[in-house]
């Protein structure tokens, strides 16, 4: 090289370096200031796997002018970082899912619309058996900001879409090459069918397939160097637009190590099941064992860590009995005391429910081993 050259190159280099120094230094800054409300005592280690739920939700009542009407969950989607295997593994869940959400069989996007984020995670956690460290939810408003801030994606368009309603505008021309920014991004991810009724063969699994596709080419760039220098303003519209319980510290450390994965250790997935009717309502049935292996995925290492320094003298266990039967909580306190657990409070729920039920509020699988002791036992 010329030295010339040699000493343009040199500039470019520190110009690079410098931008990308102020980069983050900015993007720290911003960090301290995302959802300062979040539990500060919430402490997760990132260097074991994760779970992260995201959640996206519908505009809920359109006559509603404060935006502050109960909304659904139609974007449900679990996903797993683990270190170890620097692996991130998605699990799409269709909004139609049948789960029992308060002790009624309902579609599972109606949890968030019923009790708000926490019903939305518990009943998932009791679906799948899984500890759901954090979550994200996020609106159309918030999905067109961010979309926006990381500079759009480019997609090829596999089949005319054509759909006209009263939120929404959708147009796009099979074989286009598309510059989707937030609002093209929000039609091409919330397209189904056609006004003339074409659509997707599998209806909306055929959504959420598109859904998972255009996540990945997200995450690709905002990892790009393109990416990289939009950061700060990508960070900037989370914390203005998102709700999360990620504190801002966790959040920076994360991004840090998710930029070294590449769609190569990314593996994605729809919850395995089939459409049916159940007395007149459109449900998705999910096949438990058919799902059994991609779901360990987002459980495999936790009990691992359990077993190690696992007591369960130090365990306090509260039961309560949901049934029609008489001196049922004080026949699983006896169970669990000769097992070891310290049973400190038995009694009845106030309704009751069709499914036992137990929340972990330990997040470190130790509800995975009472389960398996109840089991066993009986």
């Amino acid at each position: 090289m010329k030295k010339k050259g040699w000493k343009v190159f040199k500039i470019i280099m520190v110009i690079i370096l410098l931008v990308s120094a102020c980069t983050f230094g900015y993007a720290f800054t911003i960090l301290k200031r995302v959802n300062e409300g979040v539990d500060k005592s919430k402490q997760v280690d990132i260097s074991k796997p994760i779970n992260v739920l995201l959640l996206g939700v519908d505009a809920g009542n359109y006559e509603d002018t404060t935006g502050k009407s109960p909304k659904r969950s139609d974007t449900i989607m679990l996903i797993r970082y683990n270190p170890s295997k620097e692996k991130i593994y998605m699990l799409s869940i269709p909004r139609d899912t049948r789960v029992s959400i308060l002790g009624k069989m309902e579609k599972i996007n109606a949890a968030n619309l019923r009790g708000g984020t926490q019903l939305a995670i518990e009943t998932i956690e009791k679906m799948l058996g899984v500890n759901i460290d954090y979550y994200a939810k996020i609106d159309y408003a918030a999905f067109r900001k961010c979309i926006d801030a990381v500079g759009g994606v480019d997609v090829t368009i596999q089949r005319d879409m054509n759909y006209d309603a009263r939120d929404i505008s959708i147009h796009f021309k099979k074989g286009q090459i598309v510059h989707l920014d937030g609002k093209k991004a929000e039609e091409y991810v919330r397209w189904r069918k056609n006004n003339n009724g074409g659509g997707y063969a599998m209806g909306d699994l055929g959504r959420i397939a598109t859904q998972q596709e255009f996540l990945l080419k997200v995450f690709e760039k905002a990892k790009s160097p393109a990416g990289i220098l939009r950061l700060p303003k990508l960070i900037s519209t989370v914390s203005n637009y998102v709700k999360t319980d990620m504190d801002s510290k966790t959040m920076f450390k994360l991004a840090l190590k998710l930029k070294n994965i590449g769609a190569s250790n990314i593996e994605k997935r729809i919850l395995d099941g089939e459409p049916r009717y159940i007395n007149g309502v459109s449900y998705y049935i999910w096949d438990k064992e058919k799902n059994s292996e991609y779901v360990n995925k987002f459980i495999e290492d936790e009990t691992v860590q359990v077993s190690q320094n696992f007591n369960r003298n130090d365990v306090r266990v509260i039961i309560l009995n949901s049934t029609n039967v008489n001196g049922l909580a004080k026949r699983y306190k006896d169970l669990l005391t000769k097992k070891g657990y310290n049973v400190i409070k038995i009694g009845n729920y106030k309704k009751t429910l069709e499914t036992t039920t137990i929340n972990d509020y330990s997040h470190n699988g130790i509800g995975k081993h009472i389960y398996e002791d109840i089991t066993l036992a009986m």
